[in-house]
């Protein structure tokens, strides 16, 4: 039987990162896919897009979907056995929220 291979996906705001380890911990691959470089198309700086508002940044889904596809068939390229895979875990540190707001205080 072969030996078990664990997946952690790391959804970052600059780049989705893999890491294939053994059940010793071993790290078997490590692989990432940065969003300015591999996915130029979205036109992102940093992995993310200003505006249209002023001091609005938005990050397009679609590339985090196409960065899983993309990290994945690197794996595939890399000779990786998905049948050997018992276990994934996600991160994702992308989500951050500021709000503006102006209040009145009355004491």
């Amino acid at each position: 039987m072969s030996k078990p291979l664990f997946l952690g996906l790391d959804l970052s705001t600059q780049q989705l990162k893999a890491l294939l380890i053994d059940e010793k911990a071993i790290v078997v691959h490590d692989l990432a896919v940065g969003y300015d470089r591999d996915l130029p198309q979205y036109g992102t700086t940093n992995g993310a897009m200003h505006g249209p508002g002023d001091g609005q940044v938005t990050s397009p889904v679609a590339m985090w979907i196409e960065a899983i596809d993309l990290i994945l068939q690197r794996m595939k390229d890399a000779g990786v056995d998905f049948s050997r895979i018992r276990a994934i875990s996600g991160a994702g540190q992308v989500l951050t929220l500021i709000l503006r707001a102006r209040v009145k205080m009355r004491f």
